[in-house]
């Protein structure tokens, strides 16, 4: 097992995977420090699906009832922009997943959490089915690209091999699972996961009915 780390958490309704793009909007007090000091130590949070609760929590007591699954994704911040109406944008990169050992909600409502890092999804053999979803990812990718030039399309996770993305099928379903219209609790089961043999099968056939 991985030496923990200590992490602080930034519970949402939404799944990052790595190599995933997020865009953030910061305007609690709690997470303008978290971001600060981010910035300041070059250190990463971590971003978890929330089970039960809301994402704003004015107390600790409502941080407290908050309920969360316990695989998340380390996030760094890329670039940051404060609005004319003095909230702070960010737009952050998923970079590995975790597993929360323990957790606690500071004073000021911010969740801290003792974390092992998990390792990339090793494809160990050829999955069936991943070309199919290769060539679908790269059609609709190339449509985001025609509406929005220039809008980031995810890079690969800190801990993958560092060739073409594309040739990593792991790569491959996580930026589909962003883009297909895929329930939060189903991405979270893929988050977690260390096979995606069932999943490139469940891509496959949602795949299908688009063409």
């Amino acid at each position: 097992m991985t030496t923990p780390l200590i992490l602080p958490l930034f519970p949402l309704h939404t799944v990052l995977f790595p190599g995933g793009y997020l865009p953030l909007r910061i305007f609690e007090t709690r997470y303008i420090d978290m971001v600060r000091s981010s910035l300041r130590e070059s250190r990463p949070f971590g971003v978890v699906l929330i089970k039960q609760g809301s994402e704003v929590c004015p107390t600790s007591a409502d941080a407290e009832a908050t309920a969360f699954y316990p695989v998340g994704t380390t996030a760094r911040i890329v670039d940051t922009d404060l609005a004319p109406d003095g909230m702070l944008h960010i737009d952050t990169q998923g970079l590995q997943r975790f597993r929360v050992a323990r957790s606690w909600v500071e004073r000021d409502g911010l969740v801290q959490a003792e974390v092992h890092l998990m390792p990339h999804v090793a494809a160990t053999e050829p999955i069936a089915g991943v070309d199919r979803l290769r060539d679908f990812l790269h059609r609709i990718m190339g449509d985001e690209a025609s509406d929005s030039p220039g809008s980031p399309v995810g890079d690969q996770p800190q801990d993958a091999p560092q060739d073409n993305p594309w040739d990593d099928p792991v790569w491959v379903v996580y930026r589909l699972m962003e883009r297909l219209p895929i329930k939060f609790e189903d991405r979270q089961r893929v988050l977690g996961a260390e096979r995606l043999d069932l999943t490139v099968r469940h891509l496959s056939l949602m795949i299908a009915a688009f063409e």
